[in-house]
């Protein structure tokens, strides 16, 4: 075809599809009289026809833009990155688009962030939290914006939320290194206001109270979450002449660049992290690691979602929990 022929129109899909042009427009437009089955059908047909719907005009007859907001704070990070390809598949699926906003972990960016998406009319909002304040979640609620936090929750505060049992993925990734008779591990963490960082530390007291290993403050300091380059506090650490054996990172992103500054330092300990990223990458690399079923999570998060979307929600603020697993890469 050339670059100037006419656009697909309904009546083509119809076509297409052996379905009546009535019931082709009533499926683009997510009417309920037309199923779910049907409406997928003719979706896949007008994407594969290349048909173009006229968003504003369907957004101001059914109030709707079948557009989600996807908010993290750290785009960078390949944890983030596959979470937001799952949730991404997931909604393209059920006929949804999403906007994806960078947050840096700041939270004025984060702020501006959940302002900017409402004003773009979108139907729902998957955040990651910076943890730094609340105010965000008044925004939301004042507009009538259904919402799903993941990874973090809030003490105090009952929100929508899907996390991952960071307690028991602390535990593990100790646990770990204990079985190879590890007893000074350093547990380089994240930030205290951010909740799945006290769970982690929660995890890793209690591992070690369990073997019993002594709780020492000095074998935990805190990394920089966003850091690539290499691991900082390390430095630290080393100029206070702490001695340890093992590390346990908060992250995979904090384990690979507590490796690297390793490696240049010339020191050999073994290091496990949290997030399983490796089973989404092809790295020549090896490192144990938490993870979870990124596809249940995801399908967790849409789900969630998708109740408060209903035209008559029935559910109310409440927290699902994913199980974590170990993931051992050292053999």
């Amino acid at each position: 075809m050339s670059r100037r022929s006419r656009r697909v129109t309904m009546k083509d899909i119809a076509e297409a599809t052996g379905f009546t042009v009535n019931t082709v427009s009533h499926a683009l437009k997510d009417l309920k009289d037309i199923s779910e089955e049907t409406k997928k059908v003719i979706r896949q047909k007008a994407r594969e026809m290349g048909y173009l719907t006229n968003l504003v005009a369907v957004s101001m007859r059914s109030g709707k833009t079948n557009t989600l907001a996807i908010i993290i704070p750290d785009i960078g990070n390949p944890f983030f990155a596959t979470k937001v390809k799952e949730m991404d598949a997931l909604l393209r699926d059920n006929g949804y688009s999403s906007i994806i906003i960078n947050t840096d972990e700041n939270s004025e960016k984060e702020y501006e962030s959940v302002r900017m998406a409402i004003s773009r009319k979108v139907d729902g909002i998957i955040i990651c939290p910076t943890q730094t304040r609340t105010d965000i979640f008044d925004l939301m609620i004042e507009n009538s914006i259904p919402y799903v936090v993941i990874g973090r929750k809030f003490s105090g505060h009952l929100y929508y939320s899907v996390v991952w049992d960071d307690v028991r993925a602390g535990y593990l990734a100790t646990e770990h290194l204990v079985r190879q008779g590890k007893k000074r591990i350093l547990y380089l963490n994240g930030p205290p206001h951010i909740s799945s960082s006290n769970d982690r530390l929660a995890g890793y007291k209690l591992c070690l109270e369990k073997h019993g290993i002594g709780f020492d403050e000095k074998l935990v300091t805190e990394a920089d979450i966003v850091e690539t380059l290499g691991c900082n506090c390390i430095y630290s650490i080393l100029e206070k002449q702490v001695v340890f054996d093992a590390i346990f990172a908060f992250s995979d992103f904090i384990a690979f660049a507590a490796v690297a500054t390793l490696h240049m330092i010339g020191v050999d300990v073994p290091v496990v992290g949290v997030d399983d990223i490796l089973s989404d990458l092809n790295l020549p690399v090896k490192l144990s690691s938490v993870g979870v079923r990124k596809d249940n999570e995801a399908h967790a998060i849409i789900k969630m979602l998708f109740e408060q979307m209903k035209d008559a929600p029935t559910s109310t603020p409440h927290i699902v929990v994913i199980e974590t697993f170990l993931v051992n890469r050292d053999n």
